[in-house]
């Protein structure tokens, strides 16, 4: 029987709400699809309105577990009837919600971060989960657009953003070819710095990384033992003749079977250059924030001022607003009494007091 697609299942999911990028149900099917009758463990980091974790129950049917961790307290208050959902309130890169997560499932079959996608965090979260991703597992990055917007701690010429990391992983992948038994080199070193993780291209065992609209998946090798070969079939070698070449290795050996080593700079020299290109791309990204904390430091003083400016002008102008409303109210009075009948009825008597004393002063004068 053909399961349902992921986007049928969504579209006809009708209980707490979600959302999903177009590209990401095709990308879903596509990756998922050995998990979706198996007994497998999810973790969804960032669950909003918990849609999502009853959409995977859906579609993983025969899953034992599906976690969500989620920072928002109002999540607290989210119910699922299926028993195999569970939420975790918190940051899922603290301790305490790391505890958390993995004290109730060791290790999980996928991991998916949908979380604040900040850069910091999504670099974060994938130090500390990934590990906990079981062997042939999947680890995917939602929403990946934001590594390029300075909101979310990116851009699109920032070299130590998502994308720039998840690049990198790339090479990880094919470390066999460039990696050797070097010590005291890590490809990784500058994100592991600038992030404060603990992240070292030698420890992290990678089979693929594929990249779509905003996402990102990450399967995780399985160490079965057996080694990554080349292999020849075939008796007719017109043009190359394989005839007198073993299987070789994927390391070494196939590359000084392929004169790589001939044509390319050492690897190592590259990647050395590269870490202390992005040492230096570090360094300037610190200014950067550096100044960026001071101009924000003497705008908000500045600021200060001019608010406190502001009240006293405001309150400058109510005192000579009050003036003008007493002074036009006596002004008013005043009017008021000249018209009334009383004010002309003794203007007489003004007169005559004005006038007497000017008599008198003439009179004596006179003498």
């Amino acid at each position: 029987m053909q399961l349902p697609t992921l986007r049928e299942i969504f579209e006809a999911h009708d209980r707490l709400g979600s959302d999903k990028w177009t590209t990401y149900f095709g990308a879903y099917d596509d990756h998922f699809a050995r998990f979706r009758e198996r007994p497998i463990t999810l973790l969804e980091i960032g669950i909003q309105n918990g849609g999502s974790l009853e959409i995977w129950a859906k579609y993983f049917a025969n899953a034992t577990r599906i976690v969500g961790c989620d920072i928002d307290e109002k999540c607290r208050d989210l119910t699922f009837e299926d028993p195999r959902i569970s939420v975790v309130i918190g940051d899922a890169n603290s301790a305490n919600s790391y505890q958390a997560v993995t004290s109730d499932v060791a290790a999980f079959d996928i991991v998916i971060d949908d979380g604040s996608h900040l850069v910091s965090d999504v670099i974060q979260s994938f130090a500390l989960y990934f590990p906990k991703v079981k062997p042939g597992g999947v680890y995917v990055i939602e929403d990946l657009h934001t590594s390029y917007w300075e909101g979310f701690g990116g851009g699109s010429d920032l070299d130590l953003s998502s994308m720039g990391f998840l690049k990198l992983l790339a090479d990880v992948v094919n470390k066999e070819f460039w990696r050797d038994d070097r010590v005291g080199f890590n490809l990784l070193q500058n994100y592991a710095s600038r992030y404060d993780v603990a992240v070292n291209d030698a420890g992290l065992e990678i089979d693929e990384v594929a990249f779509g609209n905003s996402v990102c998946i990450i399967r995780k090798k399985v160490l079965d033992g057996e080694e990554n070969r080349r292999h020849i079939t075939g008796n007719v070698f017109k043009v190359l003749d394989y005839t007198e070449v073993k299987p070789l290795s994927g390391s070494k050996e196939l590359l000084n079977s392929l004169h790589i080593t001939r044509n390319l700079m050492p690897a190592t020299a590259r990647q050395a250059e590269f870490v202390q290109l992005s040492a230096t791309t570090l360094e300037n990204v610190r200014r950067i924030e550096q100044l960026d904390a001071e101009l924000r430091t003497v705008s908000t003083s500045a600021n200060e001022a001019l608010t406190q400016a502001q009240q006293e002008i405001a309150s400058a102008n109510d005192a000579l607003a009050s003036v003008n409303d007493a002074l036009a109210h006596a002004r008013q009075e005043i009017a008021s009494l000249k018209n009334s009948y009383s004010w002309r009825l003794t203007a007489p008597l003004r007169y005559m007091r004005l006038t007497t004393p000017l008599r008198y002063v003439k009179a004596v004068f006179r003498h």
